[in-house]
């Protein structure tokens, strides 16, 4: 059936998908603010290598998109999405302790399929979960949490990475906060 916004704000679904997608951004957001300056200076890589690693994740990400482009349909959403957050964690964690290149090239692969793949199922999720009458009202609701993972992640690394001189604490912090997610999307059952 299609609830409406405030009755979508009544169900356990809205508050756990939230929360899911705003730690997801957590780490993504810090990734894309803070990775160039973690690989060049934290772990001693040029400035072109810092940017075949994002470029690579970027292709990664597509890769994730057209993936759940064939699967959406066929997979449970929040299976997946629990799954994806996993691969935030994992990528983030090798990225934090990368003392190989393989690392890196790991990162890129896991994070940027598991952003690919997640992203666009937020959306629909969503739409399964609460119908399509007051899906705007509901997505610009849901943005209230997912800002905050928006605006945290960077802040959280960057904090860490002035007192402490290096973005291990805080990028661990988030990886770990990320793989919590997995347990809210496993928890985000459709209600009914």
């Amino acid at each position: 059936r299609d609830f409406t916004a405030a009755e979508a704000l009544r169900t356990r679904a809205f508050w756990l998908l939230g929360l899911g997608h705003g730690l997801a951004l957590l780490v993504v957001a810090s990734v894309n603010v803070h990775a160039i300056s973690h690989i060049k200076e934290g772990l001693g890589y040029t400035l072109p290598q810092a940017s075949f690693v994002i470029s690579l994740m970027t292709a990664a990400q597509a890769a994730g998109v057209l993936l759940g482009f064939a699967v959406g349909d066929r997979w449970n959403k929040r299976y997946v999405s629990a799954a994806c957050m996993l691969g935030h964690m994992v990528g983030m964690l090798m990225l934090t302790y990368a003392v190989h290149p393989l690392m890196l090239g790991i990162f890129a692969v896991a994070h940027g399929v598991a952003w690919g793949l997640r992203g666009p199922f937020m959306q629909a999720m969503r739409a399964d979960y609460f119908g399509l009458q007051a899906i705007g009202m509901i997505m610009g609701l849901s943005a209230v949490l997912i800002a905050i993972g928006q605006v945290a992640g960077p802040l959280v690394a960057g904090a860490f990475a002035d007192a402490l001189g290096n973005y291990r604490a805080g990028f661990t912090v988030l990886a770990l906060l990320a793989g919590s997610g997995s347990i809210m999307f496993m928890l985000a059952k459709k209600p009914s």
